[in-house]
């Protein structure tokens, strides 16, 4: 019965609800040669008086405050990082949405041509004009180049893709009227 007691004492003590005398009586039992090996071996230290602790030397306060005070400005100013996170966060949506804007205003790619001849003829005009103005920087090269082609087939050339370009600025102003007109039926 005694051994139960003592066990709910030292329950007592290591939750920190005993008193000055309860302790006084858990030292006397430990401390006491008559009580069983079990409690004395699991517990015995606490029959030893305990050693009293030292005084601080002189200034150790002192010390001590200048290693533990927190220096001035190293810690930002309070809700910084709330601030921070929500002008990121602003940021991040105006961003977004002037992307999403002006990916919408993009122009998409259509067709121009309804007629296969007018855009192959329209491509071969344009690469005629290309390779004109590129042939012009190539003046050393004058003698292979007449190896190669005869000035028969280059005046040929030209004389068709004048033709071609007349032709094509006609139908050009034909497929903008009927873009006018197609334009007034929808309206």
């Amino acid at each position: 019965m005694e051994q139960e007691k003592i066990r709910e004492l030292l329950a007592k003590y290591y939750n920190g609800e005993t008193s000055a005398e309860e302790e006084l009586i858990l030292r006397e039992y430990l401390g006491n040669p008559a009580a069983p090996d079990s409690l004395t071996g699991e517990f015995g230290y606490l029959a030893a008086k305990p050693e009293k602790v030292p005084e601080p030397s002189e200034g150790f306060e002192s010390r001590l405050e200048e290693v533990t005070r927190p220096e001035i400005g190293i810690n930002p100013p309070a809700g910084w990082w709330k601030r921070h996170t929500a002008v990121s966060a602003a940021v991040a949506v105006v961003a977004g949405t002037l992307i999403i804007f002006s990916l919408a205003r993009m122009p998409r790619d259509r067709d121009t041509f309804s007629d296969p001849a007018l855009a192959m003829a329209e491509v071969k005009s344009i690469l005629l004009n290309v390779s004109e103005r590129m042939n012009t920087g190539t003046s050393q090269l004058q003698q292979v180049s007449a190896i190669t082609s005869g000035p028969e087939e280059l005046s040929n050339l030209k004389t068709i893709n004048g033709l071609v370009g007349k032709n094509l600025s006609r139908l050009r102003y034909l497929g903008d009227i009927q873009a006018r007109e197609s334009k007034k039926e929808t309206e």
